[in-house]
């Protein structure tokens, strides 16, 4: 039975043995409820039910009463298994090129997947690979049925890698997979994985999204392996000067992630845009966190519109350290273990916290306040580790913070951003080129943006006792 009266068959309602196609194409060719649903009802669950295999001729199943969310979610993962096993079975004839690549096996058949995907379970000690359709451990363990030893080159130029090698080993390469992505809404489709086979059991993977070069192996001598991984140095690319980039902290299927952003540097002057007192203080802060290996916090506080957040952009843009961010809505996650673990994954740090009223207020005030674990990350036997830095913004008066935040040497430093003094008010509207005459202090906020309208609406009170009394007394006179 061919694979296309295989499906028609199937869509059909009608029976199908398991044994008129080889195993993993009667998985290609079966709708995806079809095939995770034999994987759910298999007596061999979590061995992707290619360990066992019976007489009795198999229906179609009913479809299992997932959520909606649930069931999508399982189908675009089977959805990628059948991408990948029609590349591991299906082979055109001709050779096919891309970007003057051939990207076609050497052989017909070399592996017998068949055999060695039988024990997949053993793939589970490994974790889900990102950004790919195929986990090259999971790839590894289905050709060789081992655990492979590992080797991976990072920054490399895997376009020009890939020609080199495609050219010097093409006698050596047993086999190949490959996917074809768009890249930032790119028209044409680009070469993102190749995964190459050859010796005994090397898979080279080069990874152009991510710029990396991953060699698994067992048996390959040693000696091969790491004469492709330095020829593969040639291909490093050189380091750009990169924008500033955060790591912002996101929530996940998974967990806790980071995400990162480029940020544009402020064009913003110290001088001009805050009062006398805060040179000193932006100096200590800018020095000790440019220091390595240390640790500490950092306490901005004050009005909204005075310059906290502007502060914080041009403060990161100026320092050569990877920032973590929390962002306010996600207060909770400090006390996260899997914080740590991204932590420990980033020494060396700074942690930016804005908005961290939910965070620094007093444990006395609020026992479920999360100050102890802020603690630990600064000051603690965890910050001995880590040499992670924090900074925390907030709106609250400084009187209802943790008072054990603010002991020596755990404070690197505290300020209160207030309003703009006159004099200072009053020239940097004039550079601004604004004609105002200000007379009282002014935030940031209003001097940067005197020509916008402002929509805030007035308190409207409805005066009540003696004070409606004299208000009708005065009316009439």
């Amino acid at each position: 039975m061919t694979g296309d009266q295989h499906t028609e068959h199937i869509s059909n309602g009608q029976r199908v043995s398991r044994h008129s196609l080889p195993t993993l194409q009667y998985y290609l060719f079966s709708p995806p409820h079809i095939f995770f649903n034999s994987i759910l009802t298999s007596r061999t669950f979590s061995t992707f039910g290619f360990a066992r295999h019976t007489n009795q001729r198999f229906a179609k199943p009913k479809e299992l009463n997932f959520p909606t969310h649930r069931k999508n979610f399982l189908e675009r993962h089977t959805l990628a298994f059948h991408a990948s096993t029609f590349v591991a079975e299906i082979r055109n004839i001709e050779s096919m090129q891309t970007n003057n690549l051939t990207l076609s096996p050497t052989t017909d058949r070399p592996f017998e997947l068949a055999k060695t995907s039988a024990k997949m379970t053993i793939s589970e000690v490994f974790a889900e690979r990102k950004g790919s359709y195929l986990n090259e451990f999971t790839l590894f363990v289905a050709h060789f049925n081992s655990i492979p030893n590992f080797i991976h080159e990072v920054d490399i130029d895997c376009k020009k890698a890939t020609n080199w090698f495609a050219e010097n080993y093409k006698s050596e390469i047993k086999d190949l997979y490959y996917d074809k992505r768009y890249f930032n809404r790119s028209k044409k489709a680009e070469i993102d994985d190749i995964f190459y086979f050859l010796y005994d059991d090397l898979i080279v993977d080069f990874d152009t999204n991510c710029s990396t070069v991953r060699f698994l192996y067992r048996k390959t001598e040693l000696s091969k392996v790491e004469e492709i991984v330095n020829a593969i140095h040639k291909f490093k690319k050189r380091k750009q000067k990169q924008k500033p980039e955060i790591s912002l902290l996101v929530n996940s299927m998974s967990g806790i992630e980071t995400k990162s952003l480029q940020i544009t540097k402020p064009k913003l002057s110290i001088e001009d845009n805050y009062n006398e007192d805060f040179k000193e203080i932006h100096r200590t802060i800018l020095k000790r966190l440019s220091r390595k290996n240390d640790k500490g916090l950092v306490l901005l506080h004050g009005k909204p519109g005075t310059g906290k957040t502007s502060y914080i952009r041009y403060l990161i843009a100026s320092l050569k350290k990877d920032v973590i961010f929390l962002p306010p809505n996600m207060a909770s996650a400090i006390t996260n273990p899997s914080l740590i673990s991204i932590l420990i994954d980033n020494p060396n740090s700074v942690f930016v916290i804005e908005d961290a009223e939910n965070i620094v207020v007093d444990r006395e005030k609020d026992g479920s306040s999360p100050v102890s674990a802020l603690l630990n990350i600064s000051d603690g036997l965890l910050a001995d580790c880590l040499n992670v830095q924090i900074i925390c913004s907030f709106n609250t008066d400084i009187s209802k913070i943790d008072s054990a935040l603010m002991r020596k040497g755990r404070l690197i430093a505290k300020y209160e951003f207030k309003e703009l003094e006159i004099e200072k008010a009053q020239q940097l509207s004039n550079k601004l080129g604004f004609d105002t005459n200000i007379n009282s202090p002014m935030t940031l906020t209003s001097i940067y943006n005197q020509d916008e309208k402002d929509f805030q609406q007035s308190r409207k009170t409805n005066p009540i006792g003696f004070q409606a009394i004299n208000n009708n007394r005065l009316a009439e006179n």
